[in-house]
């Protein structure tokens, strides 16, 4: 046997270039660039994240009308207090992006850029590249924009992993509708035939070290226990967070990806029980029943983490 073969193979994807500390989000609202009557309202809907939409909810014919609306938002509202993140979706292009969408919309104002029906790492450097030259250009901090990359094909979920390690990649989103058309698969959004794709986003994310990635939206408005039953599954997954397209849906969110009071009781018993067996030399411990070593703190950190954020964000 060729003694290569026999050793342990290191993760393929190494991260690219480094990002200011990520915000623990848990929702993300769509609002139609082209809708002056929501864009009026939707930094009041409560949601963590507003995601400015240039692409699917903008007719062909208002795309330029669209591009300078978000482009004046952003501008107008850069320095609003207690706003949530501005993130805005272009529409692809030649090169995976629209790239006067890109030089309207980058500014003060902006957190990330949403790159759809992403499947290819070539044009998230690319865009690492335009985004660089015009924060130098316009004197904004180097890498302050970030990237969140929309897996909706089976071309992007093949590719999630060099995605994931490309520059400025902050989160994976997945598009459950057009990566079920695109397989041909039925179901529902977060039936069987999602489960590996759901899987191996939170894989590549972690193996590349960016932040857990975003759940698709849940498109029937009048099914709360859809989208609430969504939400679960991608939370129990491992993702941290779901998009959304109607204020109504950012109750159910939060209360899935937000920790209960006796999930946060259980990490704060945890941690403090842990810190007490390491001052006294011991590497782990049971308490109540339950065996406590470094993986379980871990998990009960997170939580914690989760929880001092929301509590800072006052949502």
């Amino acid at each position: 046997m060729n003694s290569a073969s026999t050793r342990t193979a290191s993760p393929p994807y190494a991260k690219g270039a480094s990002l200011p500390d990520l915000p623990l989000l848990r929702s993300y609202l769509y609002a139609p660039g082209s809708s002056e009557r929501i864009l009026a309202k939707v930094l009041d809907a409560g949601a963590d994240a507003v995601i400015l939409d240039l692409e699917d909810s903008v007719a062909p014919a208002n795309k330029d009308t669209a591009r300078a609306a978000v482009a004046d938002f952003l501008c107008e509202n850069a320095d609003r207090p207690g706003r949530p993140e501005l993130h805005v979706r272009v529409n692809g292009g030649h090169h995976g992006f629209d790239i006067d969408d890109v030089r309207a919309v980058v500014g003060s104002g902006l957190s990330a850029i949403r790159l759809p029906k992403c499947h290819d790492p070539r044009s998230v450097r690319l865009l690492h590249e335009v985004l660089s030259n015009l924060e130098a250009e316009r004197k904004l901090p180097r890498n302050s924009i970030r990237v969140y990359a929309l897996i909706e094909s089976a071309a992007g979920l093949y590719a999630a992993g060099h995605l994931a390690a490309a520059p400025r990649m902050a989160r994976l989103c997945f598009g459950s509708a057009d990566f079920l058309a695109d397989i041909g698969a039925r179901g529902s959004a977060h039936g069987p035939a999602t489960l590996y794709a759901r899987s191996r986003l939170v894989m590549v994310s972690r193996v590349a070290s960016i932040g857990a990635p975003v759940d698709s939206v849940h498109t029937n408005l009048d099914d709360p226990a859809g989208l609430r039953e969504g939400a679960i599954l991608a939370r129990d997954m491992g993702f941290s967070g779901k998009s959304v397209i109607h204020p109504n849906q950012l109750a159910d969110v939060h209360d899935v990806f937000t920790p209960t009071e006796d999930e946060i009781a259980w990490a704060k018993k945890v941690v403090a029980a842990f810190d007490a067996a390491q001052e006294r030399g011991e590497a782990a411990l049971a308490l109540e029943g339950e065996f406590i070593d470094p993986a379980v703190v871990g998990r009960a950190r997170g939580l914690l983490a989760i929880a001092e954020e929301n509590d800072r964000g006052g949502r």
